[in-house]
């Protein structure tokens, strides 16, 4: 049994974005229980023998409360940026005080260097896991896959030195499930590795870029060197020939709602949600 929760579904600043009354974005201030409603990414793995999330969001404290997360004891971070990995933060007291143990933290090299200089007071154990390092957690066949996401750092490394951002293979029961971050650019090594899955979660924040509205916001966030964008995210998940492809990380950018966003994906394509779930 392979249970995946959606907990989080949106993009760095969330679902209602601070300051902002777009439409998608007065809808969820209005309607906390609609589909537009998207913390910070989250992603909640359970199976016979456990669980364990990829990520931990800044919104972590309000996602546990409502989906009811107890004890959680193992997390995969694909990389250091804030709405991936600073919910740490929320969790300090609990780790120190509740729990009185060890948090155990999956990462690169690069994300371990950032979790030693920012949250060296948090208890925690840090497991640094080598690009295509296979594991086991919780009975699931885990696979580190090392993407291309910040351009400035990541283009000046040959394809077996890239170790700053990871995705994750999930393997268990003859499943494929891909979960992939942030990113620019896939190495071939972590291509053939995702190809034909069962499930694949992908990165949508610039997702149909070509309709977003002529604002500063928008119009500045189209230079952004370390994310697909537009166009080539739906090229790049129709090359992937998987049964099922989910988009994560998603934006109000471009001011449609969850329902005039899944209007226009292809038919085995679908936009995620906080609370979308997934089992085999």
């Amino acid at each position: 049994m392979i249970k995946i929760k959606i907990i989080g579904s949106g993009g760095w600043d969330g679902i209602p974005s601070p300051f902002c009354n777009c439409k998608v974005c007065t809808n969820a201030m209005i309607n906390k229980d609609s589909k537009d409603y998207r913390t910070r990414p989250e992603i909640l793995v359970q199976t016979d023998e456990g669980k364990f999330l990829i990520e931990i969001s800044p919104d972590i404290r309000l996602q546990s409360v409502k989906n009811n997360l107890i004890d959680i004891q193992d997390f995969l971070i694909s990389h250091w940026h804030f709405d991936h990995m600073y919910g740490l933060l929320e969790l300090h007291a609990w780790v120190e005080f509740i729990m009185l143990n060890e948090i155990n933290l999956y990462c690169s090299q690069k994300t371990k260097e950032w979790l030693d200089i920012n949250f060296g007071h948090i208890p925690k154990n840090i497991i640094t896991v080598d690009s295509f390092k296979k594991f086991k957690l919780k009975g699931i066949d885990v696979t580190t896959l090392p993407v291309y996401h910040m351009k400035s750092q990541d283009d000046l490394l040959s394809e077996d030195k890239l170790n700053n951002t990871f995705g994750f293979l999930l393997e268990k029961d003859n499943k494929k499930i891909i979960y992939l971050s942030d990113y620019y650019n896939i190495q071939e090594k972590t291509f053939n590795l995702i190809k034909n899955a069962d499930v694949i979660i992908l990165d949508g924040t610039y997702l149909f870029e070509e309709q977003f509205p002529d604002k500063a916001l928008q119009n500045g966030l189209k230079s952004d060197p370390d994310h697909l964008h537009g166009t080539k995210i739906i090229e790049f998940a129709s090359s992937l020939n998987a049964k099922r492809v989910i988009f994560h990380s998603v934006t109000h950018l471009t001011e449609k709602t969850h329902q005039e966003l899944q209007k226009l994906l292809p038919e085995n394509m679908e936009i995620s949600f906080d609370g979308m779930e997934i089992e085999f």
